[in-house]
């Protein structure tokens, strides 16, 4: 592995934000022969943040093999929205466990960009008779499933009430789960859009709130924070750093593509293309002298 291919996967790793905004406005075949020798993990946590059409676009151009193996190492969110827009979709299906398919039919089922296809079905619950040493077991064997907040549900599947994991994990390992327990003070409907979802009361009570049924039976759960990355809501983002690091990746990146000149507004030339403007006729002769 070469040190030019060093930097840009060095570059991915620590900067998968930035480096999403830079391969967007790229040539997909160039992103694609990049992604070749990068773990999927690496791949996906770089996808994961991107728009989500061009994200899409980019997967169903992979083999259904590499593509399957990057859309496991999503969260189950990502996976979804993204899953939504692939039209190699089924394909990709096939490749993955029962349950992931299963959460996925559940989320697909309502419309886009409501609370419904963004929420995660797999995010650990307990039962109300349960203790709390048998919740920290199974958070241990499922950390990816774990959230801020365990909500609680009878054997129904009705929601009973929630706790922050924090008591929890506080708790003596005998103590009942009814006892940490709090009331819901808010639930969401499946139905209802992101938008009026950021505004919703509850997240002044709970970083993550429960979507639930009109029977109250619990689907899934949901964060403010995927509320506002799914919703274009998140206004914190600091876009001066992203320009600075996404001009150190665009260096890394035209030096391991080696068919682009890139440009520093970001506008990609085809190599052998014309670069006006050069006043240095040396400069001027050597660009020629490359075509």
């Amino acid at each position: 592995m070469n040190s030019k291919h060093d930097l840009v996967q060095s570059f991915l790793k620590a900067h998968p934000t930035e480096a999403a905004r830079v391969l967007e406005r790229q040539r997909g075949s160039d992103v694609l022969r990049l992604f070749e020798d990068l773990e999927p993990g690496t791949v996906a946590s770089v996808v994961e943040r991107m728009n989500d059409h061009a994200a899409a676009d980019l997967m169903d151009r992979l083999e259904t093999g590499p593509a399957t193996r990057v859309v496991a190492a999503l969260p189950f969110r990502a996976m979804a929205i993204l899953l939504r827009r692939m039209q190699s979709k089924e394909a990709v299906l096939d490749g993955l466990p029962d349950e992931v398919v299963s959460g996925f039919r559940l989320v697909d089922r309502f419309p886009d960009r409501s609370v419904g296809a963004c929420m995660d079905p797999r995010a650990l619950t307990a039962t109300d008779d349960m203790k709390s040493g048998d919740v920290i077991s199974a958070a241990r064997r499922y950390p990816d499933r774990v959230r801020d907040v365990l909500f609680v549900v009878d054997r129904a599947g009705v929601l009973m009430g929630l706790s922050p994991m924090r008591q929890i994990l506080g708790a003596p390992a005998e103590s009942s789960v009814r006892d940490v327990m709090e009331p819901v003070r808010h639930t969401l409907s499946p139905y209802l859009t992101l938008q009026d979802a950021g505004d919703a009361p509850g997240w002044r009570y709970n970083s993550e709130l429960p979507v639930a049924d009109s029977e109250g039976v619990l689907l899934g759960t949901i964060g403010l924070v995927d509320i506002q990355r799914q919703g274009g809501r998140d206004s914190g983002y600091d876009h001066e750093s992203e320009k600075a690091l996404g001009e150190l990746f665009r260096l890394g990146f035209s030096a391991f593509a080696g068919g682009l000149h890139l440009e520093a507004d970001g506008d990609p030339e085809i190599e052998g293309g014309q670069d006006e403007g050069h006043e240095d006729e040396g400069n001027a002769e050597k660009e020629s002298g490359h075509e």
